[in-house]
């Protein structure tokens, strides 16, 4: 199973969450250890969920906004953040 970081997805992409890792972030210094993960998880980013990428910011592909299991709520990531999101990808339909 090859694994993606939510932060190299591109427009409705889809997939499902296999892990979230601090580890894996591009900027380790701007929390401390388990804050994001923490916040993450709060947001509702936990393993097994269904996510779908909706848009892409202009600049960076900054914010990243996204969409949990079908639902009507609308979540937006910085870069920084979406990177210790690990996603298998699925295809869209």
């Amino acid at each position: 199973m090859d694994l993606i970081n939510l932060a190299n997805c591109n427009r409705y992409d889809k997939g499902i969450i296999r892990e979230i890792n601090e580890l894996n972030m591009y900027d380790k210094s701007c929390l401390s250890g388990g804050e994001v993960e923490a916040r993450l998880l709060e947001m509702g980013l936990i393993e097994g969920a269904r996510v779908e990428v909706l848009h892409l910011g202009a600049f960076g592909k900054e914010p990243i906004a996204i969409r949990i299991d079908n639902s009507n709520s609308i979540i937006a990531l910085r870069k920084n953040e979406a990177s210790a999101v690990l996603l298998e990808k699925i295809k869209n339909d």
